[in-house]
């Protein structure tokens, strides 16, 4: 489905079950006609015949009606909250993988989508949309109090347009504090989110206070904002009960008047007020809801906005078990807001079974060279082949069964060492789990701990320590057949032992004919590469066999430490 209609065209398909929503909601109005016609024959023929046979029939009718009217109201709600489940089934997983794909190709986090998709999910299964579909049919009440008597008719019309009047003023009241205030608190919660992800940074720093007091500032004015909504809308809301309740005392005493005059009877003046009441209902409630509604419909521009904007990659297609070959052919990539390509033309071929190592200063583009070659970015130019496909246009699900990666910046998901080894497949074979940790060397450390594969990592791998943290991904990287590895700094968080087990790893990977690619600073890691790529600056400084890269890197160092003597 195209990324550009994927909720419009969701939207329009449920069209079907909102007709039949109108339609149950023409017929229980309808029925809620049986209440004034009720109260008009009782007053005006019963209590003047004496029939009590015309007064028990009367009352089944109600009955019955009361019935019907309910059994249709509860089918309205079904409907309703069924089209709301199928609605957020369809659109929750899409959502989900397009803000995954999104968040990798751009760096963007967040949860905002889901957040709309919910406000939308409850404006649809909630009171506000019913009032919605009762709205229109107060036509149907105002119509009959015409019939009774013309001049209730113009109370009541009149009443219904102030009414509506008053929404639409508690919506201009309402409109800009808490556009505003909503402004304010998402900047807010996304501040509080990266706080809490840099906890340790921040209470070795000292910087709580100062933190807690920036966003105090903020929240302060989302609270003052907020506020000024509120008194707003309590002010409205307070003046629209006291005009409805003036609208009941007309329609009953001008009803009054003209009962005197001949003109109705008495029981039609009850039936006009509580006619008069039912017409006023939807429009008094538009007004509790109208912030609802205001929410939903920002929240669905917003999330089709978003959807319009995501990069969405193509679907893939199902392609043969590689063997390992890595082709990068003029590879350019570019971050959105800069100028100059975080890489540059780069271009090499790897065999299968290659252990590659990249190396160069901070910022030139080592990591991003990482997430290029397993496709987490798609380049702005050159392309990345694996046996010849283009690793972005693979099937996902398929490709990342015959590639490993480790990211620099490394968090476990919520479950046991078992659920992230195996990926958080279900049913995953125990026998595949203990063969990638024990190529990870990390199989004893696992059984040393309490509930060995079933320890609990807590969430992002709280419960361990960064190095455990760093082995069980490792682990996780080699899980399975991977035909492909890119490890981000594997050696950064690990011990004397952790290291062995990772020399020990890419041993296993390189008679495995398993592609590797390794991305490090530690200069005692290169003598097990067979080959050693340089980057700088965006492209390739060297390239080639680890011996003769390592001997060009040497005799580059002595020249300039000469010309450095002789200047």
């Amino acid at each position: 489905m195209n990324k550009t209609n994927i909720l419009t065209n969701i939207l329009h398909t449920a069209k079907p079950v909102f007709l039949y929503i109108g339609i149950f909601s023409l017929f229980i109005n309808l029925l809620m006609l049986v209440v004034p016609v009720y109260s008009l024959q009782v007053l005006d023929r019963v209590l003047s015949t004496g029939s009590m046979e015309t007064l028990l029939w009367l009352t089944v009718i109600m009955m019955i009606a009361f019935l019907v009217s309910s059994l249709l109201q509860s089918f309205r709600s079904f409907a309703l909250i069924r089209a709301g489940e199928w609605i957020d089934e369809s659109l929750s997983t899409p959502l989900l993988a397009m803000g995954i794909s999104n968040a990798s190709s751009t760096g963007v986090r967040g949860t905002q989508n889901m957040r709309d998709l919910a406000t939308i999910k409850s404006f649809l299964t909630g009171s506000g949309l019913i009032t919605l579909f009762d709205a229109p049919w107060s036509i149907i009440f105002i119509l009959v109090v015409y019939l009774i008597h013309p001049d209730l008719g113009h109370i009541t019309l009149i009443g219904c347009l102030i009414l509506l009047g008053l929404a639409w003023l508690n919506e201009i009241a309402m409109h800009k504090p808490l556009d505003e205030a909503n402004e304010h608190n998402v900047h807010n919660l996304q501040q509080v989110d990266i706080a809490m992800r840099n906890a340790e940074a921040i209470e070795a720093m000292g910087m709580t206070e100062t933190l807690a007091s920036r966003w105090r500032i903020v929240n302060q004015k989302v609270t003052a904002l907020q506020s000024v909504a509120s008194y707003r809308s309590a002010i409205i809301q307070g003046f629209t009960k006291f005009f409805r309740l003036d609208l009941q005392i007309a329609i009953i005493g001008w009803g009054a008047y003209l009962a005197l005059h001949n003109q109705i009877t008495s029981g039609a003046i009850i039936a006009a007020s509580i006619l008069t009441g039912r017409a006023f209902a939807p429009f008094e409630s538009a007004i509790s809801t109208w912030k609802v509604l205001v929410e939903a419909r920002k929240s669905y521009h917003r999330l089709n906005d978003s959807i319009n904007t995501m990069d969405t990659r193509v679907t893939g297609i199902s392609l043969p078990v590689p063997e390992g070959h890595l082709l990068v052919d003029r590879l350019v990539h570019l971050v959105p807001g800069r100028d100059k390509p975080v890489l540059r033309g780069i271009s090499f071929s790897l065999e299968a079974g290659d252990v590659l190592g990249v190396i160069g200063p901070s910022a030139a583009g080592k990591s991003t060279l990482g997430k290029l070659i397993t496709g987490a970015f798609e380049p702005y130019s050159g392309v990345v082949r694996l046996d010849g496909c283009d690793v972005c246009h693979w099937k996902r699900e398929e490709f990342g069964q015959y590639v490993g990666y480790l990211p620099q910046d490394l968090e476990l998901f919520a479950g046991t060492i078992r659920d992230n080894i195996a990926r958080m497949m279900h049913n995953a074979p125990d026998e595949a789990i203990i063969r990638a940790a024990q190529m990870a060397g990390v199989h004893e450390l696992i059984m040393s701990l309490p509930n060995s594969y079933d320890t609990d990592v807590g969430l992002g791998g709280a419960a361990l320590s960064v190095g455990q943290r760093q082995r069980i991904g490792l682990a996780r990287a080699v899980f399975g057949t991977p035909k492909m590895l890119v490890l981000d700094e594997p050696d950064s968080s690990l011990d004397s032992q952790g290291e062995a087990a990772l020399v020990n790893m890419l041993s296993m990977a390189m008679e495995s004919k398993i592609t590797t690619i390794v991305i490090t600073h530690r200069t005692n890691m290169l003598r097990y590469f067979n080959k050693l790529l340089v980057l700088e600056d965006g492209v390739i400084s060297k390239f080639g066999p680890t011996r003769e890269v390592m001997v060009a890197m040497n005799n580059n160092a002595i020249s300039m430490e000469k010309q450095g003597q002789v200047a």
